[in-house]
């Protein structure tokens, strides 16, 4: 596989590759853009066409064309292999091991995407989906949204599937992990679909595979012992804690607006979706998933949760915010005001409304107030108390004064107490939260302190690597830093400065802070002068460093020279040591 990973990185040039997911632009030697991976204005994400890696100088981000597809699709090395390989158009060797690791998730995906066509072709053309058709179509789903999501329906009678499968190919025992199909205790052990007789919504994952299934009964279904919807369970492609519904079409304009709205369940995503509202998504249930989160972090850092009606009386919800709050997610939550059930009936209704309550979604301060003051009630102090201790946590985070003490007002009003109170109460839990978490002031003055040296030569470093001719340069110092001075030797040996010759003799533990500093070099805007003066600046400070260290040296000698009372040596050491005070006095005041 190595040989293969080292074809695919001659064979593609990272620059084309990342310009694929994010617009490049050219900036001296390398290319720059917005950082796909945190948000910013000022763009600090870095692609070195030369070196053939990136880094984010904002979030620290880094690595090569492999490590970007893992991080930007939210893939593991393999998946990204083979991604690659496909646009280099390289076919994969894969060793006997990895094809049995793989064959069955492999084998999962192909039969789901077969299911899901025989499904949609029902729904679609055949007498048997008539019916169900007939609800989708009053429902008011149009034929192109029944295609983009490929919906479908699972006919009452399990054997058309299974024989459909079974002449593609697949074996009755592939049929059995995929999860779709049981065996019938009352039929001799016949295999039947799960989701006979319902409408299906196909599970999509954001790289296109169909990872499952999700199944509504039809109205006319009169057996109360079926449940409304059912899933597939989880199996070796999916995984419900993993997914959003409508990612795969939601995901571009999602983070085009740099906002996710998240709704429970697939006709509320799909409501809003085809009345042009696309950046949206769906979860089963109402409880949001530490997965969930990092997948859609992905795409934007700000949410709207706009879930069912019961959602302000779930518990899990509130963990879900407080979750979300923790991974620094700007939250706001759709308020329907008790008109509307859901989005669905509210766009169904009247979508004016909802797209006006979007814009005026609360933010989560507002939401758990009310949603507290509705689940505990404000009648009884300790009503009042679970209030406190709901939304306490919340307002502490909240640094802006004048909206805290805004928000501490409210909480005052709704618990119908004094403010003073509150802010009684409020000041309590801060001074509670402080004490668990002390700070070490020696710790803080140790990281202040920091090595000054060590830190003016990579600054030093990075200036001279941007220079036409760093070789030279670099021969005129001496590097007391390790890593610095290693790399400098590696340079000093070159016949001519390259970087990418320079990476192939370093050690491997310096590739990464060579690659660092070459990168940051050529991102910063500064005029040549701009940094020559610099140059100059830091090697003062270098200098200044230096005879303070020899001023040090020469303290320790006196004081020993004073001991064996050798007058001749004593004064030619403190001559020594006044000529070395001397030229630090002159640097300090031509630095001043």
């Amino acid at each position: 596989m190595e040989n293969q990973v080292e074809e695919i990185k001659k064979k593609l040039d990272i620059v084309e590759v990342i310009n694929k997911f994010v617009p490049l632009k050219k900036r001296g030697r390398h290319f720059v853009a917005c950082c796909p991976f945190h948000q910013e204005k000022t763009p600090s994400f870095i692609v070195s066409q030369e070196l053939q890696i990136y880094k984010c100088f904002g979030c620290g981000k880094a690595g090569d064309v492999f490590s970007f597809m893992e991080e930007y699709n939210r893939i593991d090395f393999k998946d990204a292999l083979e991604d690659l390989a496909k646009i280099a158009g390289i076919k994969l060797i894969r060793s006997g091991k990895l094809n049995k690791e793989e064959s069955i998730k492999k084998k999962l995906f192909e039969i789901n995407k077969e299911a899901a066509k025989f499904y949609n072709f029902i729904l679609k053309s055949h007498e048997l989906g008539k019916e169900a058709l007939a609800y989708v179509e009053k429902r008011g789903i149009s034929l192109e949204i029944i295609n983009k999501f490929l919906m479908g329906y699972a006919p009452k009678d399990s054997r058309l599937i299974i024989n459909y499968l079974l002449k593609k190919g697949f074996l009755l025992e592939d049929l059995m992990k995929n999860g779709s199909f049981g065996k019938s205790q009352y039929r001799q052990g016949q295999t039947y679909d799960r989701f006979q007789d319902r409408l299906i919504f196909p599970q999509i994952d954001f790289r296109d595979r169909v990872v499952g299934f999700s199944g509504r009964i039809l109205p006319g279904n009169t057996n109360a012992n079926l449940a409304k919807y059912i899933n597939s369970p989880e199996t070796e492609v999916y995984h419900k804690s993993q997914m959003f519904f409508g990612l795969n079409l939601a995901k571009e304009r999602i983070k085009k607006e740099n906002l996710a709205i998240i709704v429970e369940g697939e006709l509320d995503m799909i409501s809003p979706f085809q009345a042009g509202i696309e950046n949206v998504v769906a979860i089963k249930g109402t409880a949001l998933t530490e997965e969930q989160l990092q997948l859609i972090r992905r795409y934007a850092d700000t949410l709207i949760l706009g879930l069912d009606s019961d959602f302000a009386g779930n518990k899990a919800s509130i963990r879900s915010i407080e979750l979300a709050d923790k991974m620094d997610f700007e939250i706001r939550v759709l308020d329907l005001e008790g008109k509307y059930k859901d989005p669905d009936e509210a766009i169904k209704s009247d979508l004016k409304f909802f797209k006006k309550k979007l814009k005026e979604a609360d933010t989560i301060w507002d939401f758990i107030l009310k949603s507290s003051v509705k689940n505990y009630g404000v009648e009884s102090p300790r009503g009042k108390k679970l209030v406190l201790v709901t939304i306490l946590p919340f307002l502490a985070k909240i640094n802006n004064l004048v909206i805290r003490s805004d928000y501490l007002r409210k909480v005052a009003l709704a618990i119908n107490s004094d403010e003073d109170s509150v802010v009684e109460e409020f000041k309590k839990y801060l001074k509670a939260e402080n004490g668990i978490i002390p700070i070490k002031k020696e710790g803080k003055e140790e990281i202040e302190r920091g090595d000054m040296r060590e830190r003016l030569e990579e600054r030093l470093m990075t200036l001279i690597l941007r220079m036409r001719k760093p070789k030279l340069a670099i021969k005129k110092l001496e590097w007391r830093t390790l890593r610095f001075k290693k790399i400098g030797e590696v340079i000093k040996k070159l016949k001519k400065f390259e970087a990418d010759r320079v990476v192939r003799k370093l050690e491997a533990e310096l590739i990464e802070t060579f690659n660092n500093l070459y990168l940051k070099a050529f991102e910063e805007q500064n005029t040549s002068e701009e940094r020559k003066k610099e140059r100059g600046k830091i090697l003062r400070q270098i200098e200044e460093l230096e005879l303070k260290d020899r001023l040090k040296v020469l303290s320790g000698i006196i004081a020993n020279l004073e001991a064996s009372e050798d007058e001749d040596k004593i004064a030619k050491v403190e001559a020594q040591y006044a000529q070395i005070l001397t030229k630090l006095a002159i640097l300090q005041r031509a630095r001043s």
